[in-house]
């Protein structure tokens, strides 16, 4: 029972450490859209200019796509 229960633990901890990891690298679409966030807050309250802002909107607005067509990927291969 008790080695249940510490593989029980051992594996939502590692989903929350690859939550987190995923976050951290911009493999999810909610990352990227809290990242776009918080630039466009620092963009208005004149933290980074406007060509910052707009080359990291670039970045992240493509690495969105990114995510989008491989998770639209993963389910069309899922459902073949």
């Amino acid at each position: 029972m008790f080695i249940r229960e510490l593989l029980f633990l051992s594996v939502h901890l590692a989903e929350a450490i690859k939550e987190e990891v995923d976050k951290e690298a911009l493999n999810t679409e909610e990352a990227i859209l809290e990242r776009l966030q918080k630039v466009q807050l620092k963009l208005q309250d004149n933290e980074i200019s406007e060509e910052e802002y707009e080359e990291i909107e670039d970045m992240l607005i493509e690495r969105l796509k990114s995510v989008r067509e491989d998770k639209k990927g993963v389910h069309t291969n899922a459902a073949n």
